[in-house]
């Protein structure tokens, strides 16, 4: 067993056929798995790798349930969990490659032993159940289906050009997918859909166009990733962009015809990619919550939670002071130096490890809990802003605060007392509000905004733009900041509608005399262009990801000393 060449011999044979074909079968993808996981194979190519081995083994364990089922094998549920337990193993070895704690050659050998020992134990006390019933279970093997790697994910292609429909196909099958085509928006509707699915549609066609199908599979909760295709214009494409992303579908590209097969072929095994991630980290929520420590500490959004967060649980935690902020730095575009930090809120849950926002913040407004956060977080942000001060850092902290806050006419003088009774200007404190927020009552809004404003602090409008009546709401509002979102900041480079969208927010604040903050920040070219437009201060990850305090402190030191 310790050579790894000896994948398989005659005593892993447990007398029953069917089994023993499948098991060679396997320990043959074994030894060729081992030989790929000795090479200097590309990581994509090492993960579908592994991939596959978990395909086979989720295969294999279907057609040996079926076979256990039709007989009077005692022990059927106690194996089918021996199963169970073995593909989580599987997925976690996978992620501990993923992460550089584990070798490809070691998650090969882990397989292979696993196997022998389970051959050797387990399997063999099947076949004595099944020598009166060896037609039954042979039927019930071969029902099970053949011994073959399940698609991830199939290519489903919408066009009413039968021409373009097979250069399509011709392109799918490159990608080493296999595509079903239909000629009709009507019969593809009326076929079965999968979200794991990926859909080239075509925009421009007769009975259902493009959009009346992605508007019909989001009304049944049908969420494909799409690829959309299209003669028309750049800007008819961006615009279908953005409608299937209001309905919460994904667009993994836009593409205008005639395709370029290159983008094609790669924007496929990217999907396919995303697909194979997703059947790896399926039903994992289920391990132990340090099983997989690492997406967490890497700052992913992959979460652990399982069950469904509850709000009793959110409000135990704000009992117990679970809740804290992370700081994401913000650097001036002038001379490239830290000038603040925005607040975020991050739940440190004593089971589910970190917890984000977004997987929180719809529960605590349904159930009246944002105004309680909020003031946790101001309380957070003021400890953080101690620790800031006392390393010498004299920059400002940008705090988001709820609708709850802006109807409270005591907010602005709690907000001042509790500032200053630590010693603090309010001038050092920025009041983040998404757009959408401001506000139902207009006069009350203007009311707390202006106090706001004369007793020192600053106000920021987040996610510019993407609300209504944004221009009513700068001129009657005191804000001194203009927040730019991400949504256009991410396709400035790429989209000339969104940067042109940029440009003029920048030329708007500059008129408002208000700073411009651009949030999401991941690339060079994006600062680049943000640089060349006159945007004051950038945010995102292409800076730093959010860091806990004492983290962003050693970060900020590491920083100044790159810079200066």
């Amino acid at each position: 067993m310790n050579n790894p060449l000896l994948f398989w011999t005659d005593d892993l044979s447990i007398g029953i056929d069917d089994i023993d074909q499948d098991h060679k079968a396997l320990f043959d993808v074994f030894q060729d798995a081992y030989w790929i996981s000795q090479t200097k194979a590309d990581p994509a190519d090492l993960y579908c790798m592994m991939a596959n081995l978990l395909n086979y083994t989720e295969v294999h364990f279907k057609r040996e349930e079926a076979l256990m089922a039709a007989s009077p094998y005692p022990f059927f549920d106690k194996h089918c969990g021996i199963h169970q337990q073995l593909i989580k193993q599987l997925k976690t070895q996978i992620i501990r490659v993923q992460n550089q704690q584990q070798t490809p050659k070691g998650f090969v050998l882990f397989i292979r032993d696993w196997f022998i020992e389970h051959i050797h134990g387990t399997d063999n006390r099947i076949e004595p159940h099944t020598r009166n019933c060896l037609d039954t279970v042979h039927q019930a093997i071969t029902k099970a289906g053949p011994l073959a790697i399940q698609p991830y994910c199939h290519i489903r292609l919408v066009d009413d050009d039968p021409v373009y429909v097979e250069l399509l196909r011709a392109m799918s099958e490159e990608a080493g997918l296999r595509a079903i085509s239909y000629s009709s928006s009507v019969q593809f509707l009326q076929a079965p859909i999968y979200s794991r699915d990926i859909i080239v549609l075509d925009l421009n066609m007769p009975e259902k166009d493009g959009i009346e199908v992605m508007r019909d599979l989001a009304d049944r909760n049908i969420d494909p990733t799409f690829i959309l295709v299209s003669g028309f214009d750049e800007r008819v494409l961006q615009s279908a962009r953005q409608f299937a992303e209001s309905k919460s579908l994904r667009v993994a590209e836009t593409l205008k015809k005639p395709v370029d097969t290159n983008v094609f072929i790669e924007t496929v095994k990217r999907v396919n990619r995303a697909h194979i991630s997703n059947y790896i980290h399926a039903e994992l929520p289920d391990l132990a919550e340090n099983t997989l420590a690492s997406p967490a500490e890497d700052d992913s959004e992959y979460s652990l939670s399982h069950p469904p967060i509850t709000v009793k649980e959110i409000k135990r935690g704000l009992k117990q002071n679970e809740f804290m902020v992370y700081l994401q730095p913000q650097i001036q575009f002038s001379d490239g130096a830290i000038c603040g930090v925005e607040a975020l809120v991050r739940w440190q849950h004593p089971v589910r490890g970190l917890v984000y926002p977004d997987q929180i913040i719809p529960l605590v407004e349904q159930h009246g809990l944002m105004n309680e956060l909020t003031q946790v977080v101001i309380a957070e942000s003021i400890k953080a802003y101690q620790k800031i001060k006392a390393a010498g850092y004299n920059i400002t902290i940008s705090i988001n605060i709820s609708a709850q806050n802006i109807i409270d006419l005591h907010f602005p003088e709690q907000l001042d007392v509790l500032i200053k009774e630590h010693n603090f200007e309010p001038e050092y404190f920025t009041l983040e509000l998404t757009e959408s927020e401001i506000l139902i009552d207009t006069s009350m809004a203007l009311d707390i905004f202006n106090r706001l404003r004369m007793k020192g602090f600053s106000l920021s409008i987040d996610d510019f733009g993407t609300g209504d009546s944004s221009l009513k709401k700068l001129y009657e509002s005191p804000f001194s900041e203009l927040k730019i979102d991400r949504h256009f900041v991410s396709r400035m480079v790429n989209d000339a509608e969104a940067n042109s969208i940029v440009k003029i927010c920048t030329v708007l604040a500059s008129e408002f005399n208000m700073t411009t903050v651009a949030e999401g920040v991941e690339t060079q070219e994006e600062w680049d262009a943000l640089k060349l437009h006159g945007c004051n201060i950038a945010q995102g990850y292409f800076i730093s990801k959010p860091l806990p305090v004492d983290e962003f402190l050693s970060w900020a030191t590491a920083y100044q000393a790159f810079t200066e």
